[in-house]
Order: structure tokens, then sequence, then C-alpha cells
């Protein structure tokens, strides 16, 4: 007679045959060659962006030509490309129209004209009204007798900070950047995963021989397992290949701080990818059919999105931001702000390892209700299951 399998050898079998089919199937390999594929088309398209937004051309006449300097000037100051060509009125308005330059710069000192096809971009409109109003200026006060040189030596005005600006403060941002995208990746597409295998075999009935052997919850836990690690190994994979390629292009310069992110990184995947694949799993089960999967799976992606917006958007500019701050220790939201934050440097470590307890205790509870909304809803089919039906069940 035929031993049972006891609760880990039921879990783990579960996992394995997880694990297997997903990762020797066609669809993991081509979902790696997509995403990285994605992640080279917006890193060429940010780069390709960056310059464009940097970049102007843009004509002068012979009667708008002394007021060149000064645009060079403030555009270097800016840290914008500004290619200047001097050219007679008739000439600049054929390149506008033909869009060789971006603008001409016409007319004379108290009425300049910068004339466009159908626009002028709003950076070069700002670097060549400052140059303006720097020139009247000069004239005025050197009108009036003001060295315009030794009044602008008494304007400076210095910057100091308490702390010492950090080198690496544009590696670091990228980390985080790189970090925050992988794990909303991993965490999106394998906890959707979840649910997905969870409708599968609910809508073939397959489950019902699963159950017929091992429990409910040994299901659960074994396909969260299974699947959590094809998403760790796509992880690692994927971090892999960043380094490798930020290495070989020189933008990786702190190997201690990349390997420390890709920890935190693995971490945070871990704890962010229980909390969400219970609940995936969970509101999977109440559905029969893949096509009602959507409506009840769009709460959580928004819970993914917005810290990922939050992030994007506020971190790189005010990484101290009281919003970020206080979402990056709540549970469903930490697991993409806090690596951030860790990896900009304005989180230490014991604010990691509080969060860390906070997600670990919610993954706790979480998994005790999704267990027992999948215990009550697995079986059944037909009409989409309420959360309180399967909670009360």
């Amino acid at each position: 007679m035929t031993t049972p399998l006891s609760s880990n050898q039921a879990v783990l079998l579960v996992a394995r045959r997880e694990f297997v089919t997903q990762v020797r199937s066609r669809t993991f390999l081509i979902g790696l060659i997509i995403t990285l594929v994605l992640f080279g088309g917006f890193g060429l398209l940010g780069g390709f962006i960056a310059s464009q937004a940097s970049s102007h051309s843009l004509g002068v006449t012979p009667a708008t030509a002394p007021l060149r300097p000064a645009v060079e000037e403030i555009a270097r100051v800016q840290d914008a490309d500004v290619e200047i060509r001097e050219l007679d009125d008739a000439t600049g308005r054929t390149q506008v129209a033909a869009d060789e330059i971006d603008a001409l710069l016409n007319g004379s000192p108290g009425g300049y004209q910068l004339v466009g096809r159908d626009t002028v971009d709003s950076a070069l409109e700002a670097i060549v009204g400052t140059a303006a109003q720097q020139q009247a200026l000069a004239s005025a006060l050197a009108g009036a007798g003001v060295d315009p040189e030794q009044l602008a030596a008494n304007a400076q005005v210095g910057i100091s900070t308490l702390e010492p600006a950090d080198p690496a403060r544009g590696e670091q941002l990228a980390l985080a950047i790189v970090g925050t995208i992988l794990l909303f990746i991993s965490l999106s597409s394998y906890g959707a995963l979840v649910a997905t295998g969870v409708v599968e075999e609910k809508q073939s009935r397959v489950v019902e021989l699963l159950l017929a052997t091992i429990k409910p919850w040994q299901l659960l836990a074994g396909k969260v397992l299974g699947l959590g690690a094809v998403g760790l190994v796509q992880l690692a994979i994927l971090s892999g290949i960043a380094a490798a390629v930020g290495t070989l292009t020189g933008f990786l310069t702190l190997p201690g701080a990349a390997a420390g992110m890709f920890v935190m990184v693995v971490v945070w995947y871990l704890l962010g990818f229980f909390l969400f694949a219970s609940l995936y799993a969970a509101v999977g089960s109440t559905v029969s059919r893949q096509e009602e999967l959507n409506s009840v799976v769009t709460p959580m992606i928004f819970l993914l999105l917005i810290p990922f917006v939050l992030v994007l958007n506020l971190l790189p500019n005010d990484p101290r931001n009281e919003l970020p701050t206080v979402l990056s220790y709540i549970p469903f939201f930490s697991q993409t702000i806090m690596p951030a934050r860790y990896a900009m440097g304005v989180a230490s470590l014991w604010e990691v390892l509080l969060a860390a307890v906070l997600a670990a205790v919610a993954i706790v509870l979480v998994v005790r209700v999704a267990g027992r909304v999948y215990k009550n809803s697995i079986l059944r089919t037909g009409a989409r299951v309420s959360l309180r039906e399967a909670l009360r069940s």
C-alpha cells in the first residue's frame, strides 16, 4: 500500500510541478526575451528623448548675432546643446519651414522675435529670452555708469549643504529605478500567473483530481512556492544581465551598492510575492472562467501600480518626501518603495527591517484569510463566489 504524502512532501511536489512546467515552457523564454527587449528599448528611447530635449538648433540674423555669446553661455549653464547658425532672414525662414533648424531669431534689441514652424520649444524660448533680458539689463547698467560684471559678482549666491553631496547619487537613483521596475514586473506578472493557473485548474476540473489526494492549503502553498521560485529565477537572470551591461558600459561603478540592491530586491520580492500571490490565488478561486478573472484582479494591479508611480515621480526629485516615506512602512506598498528609498540612501537598515517585519506580519494574516477563501471556493463552479460568502462558508 502506498504511504500517504506528508504535508511537506505534498507542498514540495506541487511546487516542483509548477516550477518545472513554467521553466521548461516556451512562454518563460519568450517572456524573458520580451522583457530584455523592452528594457533595452526603453533605455534607448529614454536616452534619445533626453538628447532631443536638450538639443536645439537656432538661426540668428546679422542684427541678432550680437546675442549669440549670451545664448551660448546660458545654454552651457543649463546643460543644453544649442547649435547656432548665422543666416539672413529669408534663408532662416526657409530652413525653419523645412525643419532644418528649430527657430530663427530676428528683429533688434527691444523687438526680438523667435520664428518657429508651428511652435517654438519652451526650453529654447526660455534660453533666448533670458539672454535678451541679460543684454537689456547690461545695456541699461552701462548707460547708468554701473559695471555689469561687478554687479553680477556682488549678487552671487553660494550654495552649501549640511551633508556632503553624494557623488554617486545618479548611480543610486538608477539602481533604485531599475530595482523598482524589476520588482513591478516580477510581482505583477507572476502574481497574475498564480490567479490564471488557479482558474485554469478549476475550469478544467483538474483541481478536483488534485484535491482528492492533497489538501487545499497544500495545493495553494505549493503553487505559490513554485511560481515564486520561477519569478525569482527570472529576477536573478534580469539582474545579472543588467549588472553585466552596466559594468561593460562603465555606468556601474559601485559593485557593492549594486550587490546590496540585488539582495534588497530579492528579499522584498519574496515578501511582496507571498503577500500578493496569496491574494491572487484567493480571488482567482472565486471565479470559474478566465473571462471573469480581470474584474477581480484589477484592484491588486492598482496596489502594485500606485507605489510604482510614486517611486518614479516623487523620489528622483524629492527622496525624503513624506508620502513615500510613510507608505514605505505599509504592506502592499513597502515592497516597492522601501528598496528604492534604501538604494537612494534615505532609508537606514533599521527602517528596512521594521518594514520587513510589518510585511511579514501582514503575510501571516493575509495567508490565513486567503487560505480560507481558497478552500471554500476552489471546488465551487458556476457563478462567481463573493468574498463574504467564501469567508463564511
